[in-house]
């Protein structure tokens, strides 16, 4: 039997009233849960390496045993809980420029920044920038529908906390196609910012009508002000030139999802779909680290605003975005590039992540940096972790809500030769990169660690995007899928 949503019923109604008779798709919203459940996409990003400028990450991260039973090592610990639900893939390689030409779905020499747009893209970089959009909104445009947020971009990383940094800065891996180009999409990394606009226009049980009221005199407001923006700008557009023009689009195509926001019906709250709890106000934000002259004391009011906390309130909110059906696609990026968060309270080194890796300004408690940056890596993995718990532990038809999805982790780099200084064991390398993946979306397989020496980071969120109906046999300039994944 085909079913009716309240939200479907009060957006075909478009603005007025319309008798229809009595269907059965309205009885009640039992029979809505009966419907089938939506496909799902969540990638989460780590900004680090799998490894230091010594040590083997066959001993701290990469399972010895290949296929069912894999082991988890040091830096994947923290996954044990939802073990037979993930799969390691391992020897994944990005190819690098030579003789200053670079390969289809290749970097330049350089590490930092150069890696990120083809390992997301699967396009070939030169400098760094991103050619192609990122997975989440190929995702988002395949399955958003009337989702109220066709991509959900967030971070938890507060700052870059380099020099003067302020609250937001760090490299964008977010990227999104805007007319024949694309343009990058700065992620939410407030968990009460994120709150609000997820769950700010669900009522609440027990408001008073004053507040009520003032509730929606507030929604009222802010449409009146985007309307008011909206079409000053249209009217602008008509007074520039083409390059101009491009620009006011895409202002104004964030306008409008931001007006979709606003004017959005939030679902009923019924079964799994539940208002969270306010985060309260965000942990304090801390200050930076001055890495130019070594003087870092990893005190921690430097490179650190609460993240650990952070962390779990925005996967809280997360999985109700997604419970909720607000979203389908969500990048979820902990850390960023080159991360300079403090790792002093989150996995005891007195360091930050990025020198985890190089041992470098360390202060380090383990000397061996490969074992002191597996602390770093299983810091995401208890998050990552939680996570995947909440989403396996979520009916819906079908399952779960983990079950009818596929959720991505990948990582800013690997283990091994560095072309940049032809150091043989480094933490600035492509090769030996790994991804996990999760989920049962599309026949994707659970709790294997799969060996896929050579094959492209790319070429796993491909099988990923796949499970969940993406057509293409491409993503960029890379084709084909992990064999034993799907």
């Amino acid at each position: 039997m085909k079913t009716l949503s309240r939200r479907t019923l009060l957006r075909g109604a478009g603005g007025f009233a319309l008798g229809l008779p009595l269907l059965e798709a309205m009885f009640d919203n039992r029979a809505f849960a009966q419907a089938a459940a939506p496909k799902r996409y969540l990638l989460g990003f780590a900004g680090c390496s799998l490894g230091g400028y010594d040590g083997n990450i066959a001993q701290t991260f990469v399972p010895t045993t290949v296929g069912a039973n894999y082991d988890l090592k040091a830096a994947l610990a923290n996954l044990a809980p939802v073990k037979p639900l993930v799969s390691v893939v391992t020897g994944l390689r990005i190819p690098w420029a030579v003789n200053g030409v670079v390969p289809a779905g290749g970097k330049a020499v350089q590490f930092h920044y150069y890696q990120v747009a083809p390992l997301l893209t699967g396009m070939r970089s030169t400098d760094g920038d991103f050619e192609g959009p990122t997975t989440e909104h190929l995702a988002g445009d395949l399955l958003g529908g009337n989702t109220t947020f066709r991509t959900l971009v967030t971070r938890v990383q507060v700052s870059s906390y380099v020099d003067a940094a302020q609250p937001g800065t760090g490299q964008s891996i977010s990227y999104r196609r805007n007319g024949t180009s694309v343009q990058s999409v700065p992620p939410r990394y407030s968990p009460q910012q994120l709150f609000q606009a997820l769950f700010g226009n669900f009522t609440s049980t027990g408001l008073t009508p004053d507040q009520v009221a003032e509730q929606a005199w507030r929604v009222e407001q802010r449409k009146s002000v985007l309307d008011s923006v909206g079409d000053r700008m249209t009217r602008l557009k008509t007074r520039l030139g083409v390059a101009d023009q491009r620009r006011v689009d895409a202002h104004l195509a964030e306008f409008r999802e931001l007006e979709q926001r606003v004017a959005a019906i939030p679902p009923p709250m019924v079964g799994t779909c539940l208002k969270p709890m306010d985060p309260g106000a965000d942990p304090a934000v801390g200050g930076n680290q001055q890495t130019n002259d070594g003087n870092i004391t990893y005190s921690q009011n430097l490179g650190y605003s609460g993240e650990d906390a952070r962390a779990r309130v925005m996967c809280d909110l997360i999985h109700m975005a997604i419970a909720c059906d607000l979203t389908r696609s969500v990048l979820l990026q902990f850390t960023n590039s080159q991360s300079f968060l403090n790792m002093s309270s989150i996995s005891g080194q007195r360091s930050d992540l990025h020198e985890l890796s190089h041992g470098g300004f360390g202060n380090l408690n383990d000397p061996d940096t490969t074992q002191a940056l597996a602390k770093g890596i299983n810091w995401h993995m208890k998050h990552w972790a939680y996570l995947l718990g909440k989403l396996r532990d979520t009916p819906e038809a079908g399952g779960n809500v983990l079950s009818n999805m596929a959720a991505v982790f990948s990582f800013e780099g690997g283990h091994g030769f560095d072309p940049a200084d032809g150091r043989m064991v480094s933490a600035h390398s492509t090769e030996n990169m790994a991804m996990l993946v999760a989920g049962g979306a599309g026949g994707l397989r659970g709790g294997q660690h799969i060996r896929a020496v050579g094959a492209h980071p790319a070429q796993v969120l491909l099988t990923a995007l796949r499970a969940v109906g993406y057509t293409s046999t491409s993503l960029g300039e890379v084709s084909g899928e992990i064999p034993g994944l799907r």
